[in-house]
């Protein structure tokens, strides 16, 4: 299970790298999906949440890709982090009714991710 676990933490950092990069970056970019970016305090606050944030979450989950005695700790980590979005997602699609397309999306991966992992934890010891 070794090499699944450290697969599966390999994904959550190269998506939160992605993320934390684009927002990082460009900011405005929430706007594509309805979230206002209404100026400079709204921007950096985007960046250190949407871009600082996800950043340091996946240096700690290479860090602990690259350590194979942290491997079960960076996928109970990575499992968290990705399905408490898929939580939090759930909850806001089901009290507003409903969502766009790449909510269901992000929604679909952070389910399929979360069983994965779930699957991956319970199948193997820890250490």
């Amino acid at each position: 299970m070794k090499s699944a676990d450290q697969a599966l933490i390999v994904i959550a950092a190269v998506i939160f790298t992605g993320f934390g990069a684009w927002f990082l970056i460009k900011p405005a970019a929430l706007g594509g999906i309805g979230i206002e970016v209404s100026g400079p305090s709204a921007r950096t606050d985007i960046r250190a949440t949407y871009g600082g944030f996800e950043l340091g979450v996946a240096a700690f989950l290479f860090w602990c890709a690259s350590r194979g005695d942290w491997h079960h700790v960076g996928l109970v980590a990575a499992t968290l982090c990705v399905a408490g979005f898929g939580v939090g997602r759930g909850v806001g699609i089901l009290l507003e009714g409903g969502a766009t397309a790449f909510m269901w999306s992000l929604l679909a991966v952070e389910a399929v991710y979360t069983a994965c992992a779930v699957w991956c934890l319970t199948r193997a010891p820890a250490g």
